[in-house]
């Protein structure tokens, strides 16, 4: 698939049939009443789907509405995958909502919180969740700039070819319905200049994953992922205030692995007599499901990095960084003993919440052939305020190595290493820690 954008000479004769954008032609028609008229359909929707599901807390009414709003927050017992991927996918819908009709970032960011808030209070009947509306909120910001602008890496308007509005709708679908009601869909235009990435680097992967306390246990765990990472615009240099005109996002899924990852650049600044430095502010998300733990969160971190040439075809890259996560949850290591009778009213979710810093350090080797070697190190602290009461320390070492076998095909292996410890109130620490082990090959572009 070629993300990269297209130049053509159809530019030369573009449709000026519908009144364009004032901040340029291929730019949605700012609208203000249609993101509201959006979140009012996708609460409605998010409703039905959950009447059709059997959820009682889909039965609202007005009375329900109104003991909401005198009620305070509660902390909800939902799965895991619903709070910390649902909601800010959910979330993710009121911002490219706002974003497909014109808004800027920070408004379609307004739309999110309104759209959480809203269906929080008025579109379930029990009390307004405070990690939803989180989680909605910041999570829904992250997913959906990144869906709005990966589409726009998709499409090409100067064309109108269907077939690529189609993909694009289908990542990001808000995005792709206001096009296709607005009459954008079929509009011969320009794409905005502000939606063409710097640069665009991707692969796609598959290999093998392992996991276990020792290579011997680990060797019978072997099971097949599949992994994606995208790279769009360079968020290691530049300068920059437009919000995440750089950002990473790597997605692996397998039968026990599961992560999508976003770091998104707010902020970029060089620094240093031969702006060798760099200064950045990312909005984090994080959603890791492994066999060592279970991490999922919105954050903030302020990186300070810097590249030093070694020689004709190698550079070295450091970076550290340093930030907090607003509302982090993870998975408890101190459960009822088995065959413990549990009250309903105490059975309450596998995993606890609460905020905390964060910190990582990176370096990485990286020849001018493909060659690459990368070292990081990652540690989350996790103060527990609903849940089992403790403080989590989760700690990981992660070392990857690619070879490049042809110009877009390499070889990979990764090792990590998962240490943690919690320190519950009243109970001791518990600690767990986990290797794990990956082998892949890689197709991309660099």
């Amino acid at each position: 698939m070629q993300f990269a954008p297209e130049v053509s000479a159809e530019r030369a004769g573009l449709s000026q049939a519908v009144a364009p954008n004032p901040a340029c032609p291929g730019c949605p028609r700012r609208r203000l009443v249609i993101p509201l008229l959006d979140i009012l359909a996708l609460n409605l929707m998010y409703n039905g789907i959950n009447q059709l599901r059997g959820h009682d807390s889909a039965d609202i009414t007005f009375g329900s509405m109104l003991a909401n709003m005198k009620a305070g927050f509660e902390w909800d017992a939902n799965d895991w995958g619903v709070n910390q991927i649902g909601h800010p996918y959910q979330g993710s819908n009121y911002f490219t909502g706002g974003r497909a009709n014109g808004l800027t970032f920070w408004e379609s960011s307004a739309m999110a919180a309104l759209g959480s808030g809203t269906w929080e209070y008025f579109f379930e009947n029990n009390r307004a969740s405070l990690n939803d509306l989180i989680n909605t909120t910041l999570g829904g910001i992250a997913l959906g700039e990144v869906l709005h602008r990966t589409a726009w890496m998709i499409r090409n308007p100067a064309r109108t070819d269907g077939r690529k509005e189609m993909l694009a709708m289908i990542v990001d679908p808000m995005g792709g319905l206001t096009r296709l009601t607005s009459g954008d869909f079929h509009r011969v235009v320009e794409k905005p200049a502000d939606l063409i990435p710097s640069r665009v680097a991707w692969h796609g992967g598959a290999g093998v994953f392992w996991q276990g306390a020792s290579l011997r246990q680990a060797q019978d765990t072997a099971e097949p992922y599949f992994d994606l990472q995208l790279l769009y615009g360079d968020a290691r240099r530049g300068s920059s205030t437009m919000p995440y005109e750089a950002f990473t996002m790597d997605i692996a899924v397998g039968a026990s692995l599961g992560e999508t990852v976003i770091r998104g650049r707010l902020y970029g600044s060089p620094v240093g007599d031969k702006k060798a430095g760099q200064v950045t502010i990312f909005q984090t998300f994080d959603f890791v499901t492994n066999p060592a733990w279970a991490f999922g969160g919105q954050g903030f971190e302020i990186e300070t990095a810097a590249t030093q040439r070694l020689s004709s075809n190698l550079s070295l890259w450091v970076a550290a960084a340093g930030g907090a996560t607003v509302l982090a949850a993870v998975d408890t290591l101190l459960l009822p003993p088995d065959g413990a009778t549990i009250a309903p009213e105490d059975a309450r979710r596998t995993y606890d919440y609460g905020p905390g810093p964060r910190a990582s350090a990176t370096g990485e080797l990286l020849w001018t052939n493909g060659t690459r070697v990368n070292l990081s190190y990652q540690v989350f602290q996790v103060s527990v305020v609903d849940g089992t009461r403790a403080t989590h320390v989760l700690q990981r070492a992660h070392l990857d190595v690619r070879l490049p076998l042809t110009r877009q095909l390499s070889l990979g292996a990764t090792a990590e290493y998962f240490f943690r410890k919690a320190y519950f109130w009243g109970a001791g620490s518990k600690t767990d820690e986990s290797p794990q082990f990956r082998v892949f090959l890689a197709w991309g572009r660099r």
